[in-house]
């Protein structure tokens, strides 16, 4: 394996050249008039760091997803990566053991970082633009990775219910939840922005969304718990009580 997980980055076996280094924090720069979501640091040999400028704190969020269900094992799985971005679970998948991982995402611009990453890895992970429309009628993967996807979605059980026939053993379902208990058995609908996104369609409480992923065709699913939880009383910029995200593990 060309790349290992480390505390704080992914940490290649090999140092690269100067050339290298160069080329590849051009092409990292040039890809940021898009928008990065996912932050992929990445160290050689050396100690020389690349390092994309996303939000999304890749390596720490996997610390603490670990934590809540994320699968550590899957030696000789088939995995599939629905919503990939630049791949970061998918490389994860495939360090973990996968025997194969398909990474899927609708935008462009994702899969083109997340390419970039693959060479910079050397990872065999195949990358490309799709989502669950896009596979074959019969196709199956062991374990389906479906983290921050559902909550964007307007139609979420057609979408479900896609994924379950998709799914051979296991689904790891991550999404934006509901926070208040008295709220876990219904859905809140956003017309509008939430958290400045015009794409945050929906937020769940845990029991619907345990409720509405049986319905998809997953025989047993459990919530493992809110991955973190705002301060009480944080409001998004729109006005809205911030809430937080929540993961399941779905099996079929």
């Amino acid at each position: 394996m060309t790349v290992r997980l480390g505390k704080n980055s992914l940490l290649l076996q090999r140092t690269l050249s100067p050339e290298e280094y160069t080329r590849y924090e051009q092409l990292i720069e040039e890809r940021r008039s898009h928008g990065y979501y996912q932050r992929l640091v990445i160290d050689d040999a050396a100690g020389k760091r690349l390092e994309t400028p996303g939000t999304h704190p890749c390596v720490g969020v996997l610390a603490t997803l670990d934590r809540y269900g994320f699968p550590c094992d899957l030696r000789g799985r088939s995995v599939l990566d629905i919503g990939c971005n630049a791949g970061f679970y998918s490389f994860i998948a495939k360090l973990r053991g996968a025997r194969s991982v398909l990474g899927l995402d609708h935008q462009p611009h994702y899969v083109d970082q997340g390419l970039l990453m693959k060479e910079i890895l050397g990872l065999d992970v195949e990358l490309r633009q799709g989502d669950q429309d896009s596979l074959p009628p019969d196709a199956r993967y062991d374990v389906v990775l479906n983290t921050g996807v559902v909550y964007h979605l307007q139609n979420p059980m057609e979408f479900l219910t896609k994924v379950a026939r998709l799914t051979g053993e296991l689904m790891y379902l991550e999404s934006e939840m509901l926070t208040d208990p008295k709220y876990s058995e219904y859905a809140w609908f956003i017309e509008g922005k939430y958290g400045e996104d015009p794409s945050n369609w929906w937020i769940y409480g845990p029991l619907c969304l345990e409720r509405m992923a049986r319905a998809a065709g997953f025989r047993r699913v459990e919530f493992q718990g809110f991955v973190w939880k705002p301060r009480r009383g944080t409001r998004t910029p729109e006005g809205f009580l911030r809430q937080g995200p929540g993961a399941f593990l779905c099996w079929k």
